[in-house]
């Protein structure tokens, strides 16, 4: 579906990017409980997956710089480098163009508009995500 060369990176999405922190669905909040942070946002709280002090995501293990639940990450994991885009509350994928590896990668749009369906997207937490500057 998404395929990227991301050995060698230097810019890790899942790294000490402090612009890159996924944004947990309200389906995966549970999943996550213990190792995700609250946001508060004015259209409710949501969760973000934590970081190590070292500013690395909870889950990238930091010799080998891999994902230690790779087949059981958030959705924005799972998309990553296309970002999730709401327009009229409508779902969709925008590329982030901050990924130094566009050159090495391929998708079908048509199976991430697939995945997508599988996900509920509640007007409030579209409102909050869309809120979210820096956290």
């Amino acid at each position: 579906m998404i395929k990227i060369k991301c050995e060698g990176c230097t810019n890790h999405c899942c790294g000490k990017n402090p612009h890159l922190t996924p944004v947990l669905l309200p389906s995966e909040e549970e999943s996550f409980k213990e190792y995700s942070k609250k946001i508060n946002t004015v259209h409710g709280d949501m969760h973000v997956l934590a970081k190590k002090e070292n500013g690395n995501c909870i889950f990238l293990d930091d010799n080998t710089m891999r994902c230690t639940i790779y087949n059981k990450r958030p959705l924005e994991c799972v998309l990553y480098p296309f970002l999730l885009d709401f327009d009229k509350n409508v779902v969709n994928v925008k590329l982030d163009k901050n990924c130094p590896n566009l050159q090495t990668l391929s998708f079908d749009i048509t199976k991430i508009s697939l995945l997508l369906k599988d996900y509920k997207f509640p007007d409030n937490w579209i409102k909050g995500y869309e809120s979210l500057v820096d956290y």
